[in-house]
C-alpha cells in the first residue's frame, strides 16, 4: 500500500488525503500553472481559483471512493481541469495579430507639464532630459510656435499613467477590431 499524504488547497478548510504519486503529480501541475501565469497580472488570483476548483473536484473523488486519491484519479481530475494558460499574452502575438507597437501619448509618471516630453521619450526610447532640452530649445527658436503645438498635443493625445504601462500596451497584440 502506497503512503498517504494530506494536502491543503486554497478555499478548503480540510486537508485532502492523496497518495505520494498523486501528491507529486498535483505539485507538478501547480508549478507548471504558476510558470504559465508568471507574466499575468492576475496570476496569483488565477492560481487561488484553480486550487479551489481542484479542491472541489478532489472532494467529489474522495466522497465516491472513500480512500485517498490515487495517481490515476488525480490524473483524471487534472485532465478534466485542463492546461493553464495566461489570458494576457505578453510580447508574443498569435499569427496574424501584429504588436500594437509604439504610439503617441502623454505619460503622467515624472511629468513636469502635461507629460508630452515623457511620452516622446518613451516612444522613441530617448533620455527624458534630452527631450526636454530639445523642446525648450525649439520653443526659443520658433518664438513659441512649438508651445502652441504642445498645448494642442495636451488636448489630443491619450493619457497613460506610467512608462511601464506604456511598454505593456505597446507590446500587446492589436485588438481584432
Amino acid at each position: 500500500m502506497e503512503s498517504t499524504k494530506h494536502m491543503r488547497l486554497t478555499g478548503h478548510a480540510d486537508a485532502f488525503a492523496v497518495t505520494h504519486a498523486a501528491h507529486e503529480r498535483l505539485l507538478r501541475y501547480l508549478a507548471e500553472a504558476r510558470t504559465a501565469l508568471t507574466a499575468d497580472p492576475d496570476g496569483d488570483e488565477t492560481i487561488r481559483d484553480l486550487e479551489a476548483t481542484l479542491g472541489d473536484r478532489l472532494r467529489a473523488v474522495l466522497e465516491s471512493s472513500g480512500g485517498p486519491v490515487d495517481d490515476t484519479q488525480m490524473a483524471r481530475v487534472l485532465v478534466e481541469t485542463g492546461p493553464v494558460q495566461s489570458h494576457h499574452p505578453v510580447g508574443d502575438p498569435s499569427p496574424g495579430r501584429p504588436l500594437r507597437g509604439p504610439f503617441w501619448c502623454r505619460i503622467e509618471e515624472g511629468k513636469w507639464f502635461g507629460g508630452i516630453c515623457v511620452g516622446i521619450a518613451a516612444r522613441g526610447e530617448f533620455r527624458l532630459d534630452w527631450v526636454r532640452t530639445v523642446v525648450v530649445l525649439l520653443m526659443l527658436v520658433t518664438a513659441g510656435f512649438i508651445g502652441l503645438v504642445y498645448l494642442a498635443l495636451l488636448l489630443l493625445l491619450p493619457r497613460v499613467e506610467t512608462v511601464e504601462e506604456y511598454r505593456r500596451l505597446r507590446d500587446t497584440p492589436r485588438s481584432a477590431t
